[in-house]
């Protein structure tokens, strides 16, 4: 089997698993429609990066070991949820008759809501644990060839988020009436308080 062949057997099953609609995906439906895609893009930043993380520690085959720090994932997967709960919450609660402008945010704490996001969900490490052995030997692997892996996962990841930003941001866009946005705040909020009962009964 050729390098270009195996190789198949990473990128099809990570970019099928990255546009999955998850948690992630339904902060990030509820960050656009509250702060506007601009704003977003730290915050896209801080979930690839977190991805990145997971599939260098899987690359390295330390997926085993990572996996037993198990409190640590359910301290950071309690701040993941009431995260999302929170920005819930805040479009449920949104007055769309007399809109204002969110308070900023530095790109430092979107990128960091959007790691810690990702870094709650140990099944990405188990995701790439289980795909990357079936692409490469990872007992073989320089440390020029990880970096090209993980550039290659960012790449995929960062594309595919992209794509739910237009996507989401094209929605809102849409949207004209304070009725009408009223309804897609309270859509987004259920959607997100929905992943986030998803990520709080998850193992």
């Amino acid at each position: 089997m050729s390098a270009t062949s195996s190789l198949w057997f990473f990128v099809v099953p990570f970019a099928i698993a990255a546009a999955i609609p998850g948690p992630a995906q339904g902060a990030l439906l509820g960050q656009v429609v509250s702060r506007g895609a601009r704003a977003t893009l730290p915050f896209i930043a801080g979930m690839v990066l977190g991805n990145a993380v997971w599939l260098v520690v899987a690359t390295l085959g330390l997926a085993a070991l990572a996996l037993q720090f198990e409190q640590v994932f359910i301290a950071v997967k309690w701040l993941g949820v009431a995260f999302i709960l929170f920005i819930a919450w805040n479009l449920w609660s949104k007055n769309t008759e007399h809109l204002q402008a969110p308070p900023k945010r530095s790109a430092g704490r979107g990128l960091l809501a959007g790691a810690v996001l990702t870094l709650s969900n140990p099944k990405a490490v188990v995701f790439f644990g289980a795909v990357l052995p079936h692409a490469f030997d990872l007992t073989a692997l320089s440390w020029p060839e990880v970096i090209q892996i993980t550039a290659l996962g960012i790449g995929i990841d960062l594309t595919i988020q992209l794509a739910y930003l237009v996507t989401a941001s094209r929605i809102k866009n849409a949207i004209r009436s304070p009725k009408a946005m009223q309804r897609l705040n309270r859509a987004s909020a259920g959607v997100m308080t929905g992943c986030a009962g998803w990520m709080a009964v998850s193992r």
